[in-house]
């Protein structure tokens, strides 16, 4: 269930959103708005309106007004199948605190050249991981 009983930014990241959207999508790729709501926990599918609206703004999602369903972008495909293989995911834990600050420098540097998209998306990131505590 969502922190703050919405979809919010604070509560999920647009990855988990993504890849619940995936895997819980119809056959065709689709998910109607109150099944994706009922698959991440909220009472109703207004809860999460607002935040898919926010992800098509941002170039994560279409929306197939015919059907009412929502469907990832194939930008949102590359991001949900790209995962951090554990090699260097433990290579970034092994990594002593003050070097994190020059990884962050290459995050950065990436983000300013980043497809828009993806960019956003490493903002957003950014803003859940660093939000309430």
């Amino acid at each position: 269930m969502a922190r703050d009983g919405k979809a919010s930014l604070h509560s999920f990241r647009d990855l988990d959103l993504l890849l619940k959207l995936r895997e819980e999508s119809d056959s065709d790729g689709t998910i109607e708005t109150a099944v994706m709501a009922q698959a991440m926990g909220l009472e109703t599918a207004q809860e999460i309106t607002s935040r898919l609206s926010w992800m098509r703004r941002y170039g994560m999602l279409a929306f197939d007004d015919k059907a009412r369903c929502w469907r990832l972008t194939p930008g949102a495909e590359r991001v949900t199948k790209a995962r951090l293989r554990a090699a260097h995911s433990t290579a970034l834990d092994e990594l002593p605190e003050e070097q994190m600050v020059d990884v962050m420098a290459h995050v950065t540097g990436r983000w300013r050249h980043a497809d828009p998209m993806v960019a956003t998306m490493l903002r957003r990131e950014f803003i859940f991981g660093t939000g309430r505590r």
